[in-house]
């Protein structure tokens, strides 16, 4: 029953957190050529309108709706291949399907998930197409890689493996946590006619991250005393205000110490976009991009602790602290608490060397190969690929889209996309423009901002942006230049 109960708490925690700290799968939008976002999957792209202002520092209008972006990704289960309704007498109670969760589970499960608000976008296309964009957002990044061989070893034990002298490998476990501010500055020019580049050099002011670097971590068991033996080689590091370790243990402040992290601009880092497009015929034009090349250097209030070696391990206590009348309770204070006790512990099992000293993160980079075809001059389809590279992992997506500019205010756009191990992927993608005003909404998954418990995938982008110097008559749609 303990048992249960601890893959219980250790499977909501896998589940749940990325949903709320919501990498980059901007597909559908690579193709809204008329929405200024769509340069951010691609710099390459030639703007529709010569001027486009936006984000939520615009007043009124940068509100309706507010500029934001939000992804969760997963590429081997969803929520109800974990807890879902069960059947006969138990079809109106919740049951926990470990053995769904262990068919599901890939050899490596990535989970990833990005937020992000755009305060600031302004770009500006002269006459001889060349574009200047400058961009001001926040964003909040995570990710976490874990191995089939840790939820093998947390829901089945490690008997199987401990009989054959085998130790459970889990060196692609890995987790991150990232926030920063983004200044970027770009400029894409259209070099000959049927051929444009671009490119973006961004400045980065980290706010807050917790992430691991783990060159080697395995687990095996003693055959007669059954104790835990890790063999690990590696680094768990924080750059927050929110926790410390002063030599005795860690201590947690309240929350509010985090007002502190999101003023920070002394964590400075340096990223690039780069992009091509080639327009092959009148009706077939190819693309490149990639996206995020670069890095953070955190500076404050950075901690890096490191282990390596073999440490044994024998169990971790966890307890409930009682509340204002008395009575155990799980609330924030115990949470905390809990917290606290097992990085104590963490701390004391594998001797690590916590020492203040910075370090550096690379950010999760982005891939997209492109290409259109124009079949009519209101209808065009498209395909994209896109590889996202990530500490020790790759993944990768593909989506075939139509496209149609239907009139020169209006604009739609459909998608299937092949994202997460799972084909049930189809989005959708409007910009309509309204005097000066163009306001636009997109997502790679409807079913799953619908059904959230079935999805694999959700994410949606929105804004609203003054546009100036549209094109007065129907354009082709989807032609790069």
């Amino acid at each position: 029953m303990i048992m249960k109960k601890n893959v219980l708490i250790f499977v909501s925690v896998l589940l749940l957190l990325p949903v709320f700290l919501n990498a980059q799968q901007a597909n559908t939008l690579y193709y809204m050529d008329r929405v200024f976002q769509s340069q951010t999957v691609n710099i390459s792209e030639i703007p529709k309108n010569r001027i486009q202002v936006g984000g939520l520092i615009v007043p009124l209008f940068g509100q309706l709706p507010p500029a934001f972006y939000f992804n969760y990704g997963n590429n081997s289960f969803n929520y109800n291949h974990i807890l879902h309704f069960g059947e006969g007498e138990k079809k109106d109670s919740l049951v926990l399907d470990l053995p769904l969760l262990m068919k599901k589970a890939k050899r490596n499960t990535c989970i990833r998930g990005e937020f992000r608000i755009d305060y600031f976008n302004l770009s500006i296309r002269t006459k001889k197409n060349a574009v200047i964009t400058v961009n001001l957002s926040d964003r909040f990044m995570y990710g976490t890689t874990i191995p089939k061989s840790l939820f093998d070893f947390a829901l089945n034990g490690n008997r199987d493996y401990m009989l054959e002298g085998k130790s459970h490998d889990i060196s692609r476990l890995s987790f991150g946590a990232t926030a920063f501010h983004e200044l970027g500055i770009g400029f894409t020019s259209e070099i000959r006619e049927k051929f444009s580049v671009g490119g973006r050099m961004k400045l980065l002011f980290g706010m807050l991250d917790m992430s691991t670097k783990i060159g080697s971590l395995e687990l095996s068991t003693d055959p007669d005393m059954y104790f835990i033996t890790a063999s690990a080689d590696m680094q768990i590091r924080k750059s927050t205000s929110l926790f410390d370790y002063d030599g005795e243990g860690f201590s947690f402040e309240d929350i509010s110490t985090l007002t502190n992290d999101l003023a920070a601009f002394g964590n400075v880092g340096l990223a690039f976009d780069l992009g091509a497009s080639y327009k092959i015929t009148d009706k077939l034009a190819v693309s490149l991009s990639v996206t995020d090349l670069g890095f953070i250097n955190w500076l404050q209030n950075s901690q890096v602790a490191s282990a390596k070696g073999e440490y044994t391990f024998e169990g971790i206590e966890l307890g409930f602290l009682p509340n204002d009348e008395g009575k155990l309770s799980y609330g924030i204070d115990t949470a905390r608490y809990n917290a606290g006790h097992i990085m104590d512990t963490l701390v004391d099992l594998f001797d690590m060397d916590i020492r203040d000293k910075s370090y550096m993160t690379m950010l999760p980079s982005n891939i997209f190969v492109g290409a259109t075809y124009q079949l009519l001059p209101k209808l065009g389809f498209g395909f994209l690929y896109r590889g996202e590279i990530y500490k020790k992992t790759y993944n990768q997506a593909i989506t075939l889209s139509v496209n149609s500019n239907i009139t020169h205010w209006l604009s739609l756009h459909g998608s299937w996309s092949l994202i997460n191990n799972t084909a049930l992927n189809f989005g959708a993608g409007l910009s309509a423009r309204l005097g000066f005003i163009t306001w636009f909404i997109v997502t790679d998954d409807v079913v799953g901002l619908i059904f959230p418990q079935k999805a694999k995938t959700i994410n949606m982008r929105m804004g609203c942006t003054l546009t100036f110097g549209h094109e007065k008559k129907v354009s082709k749609t989807a032609t790069r230049l």
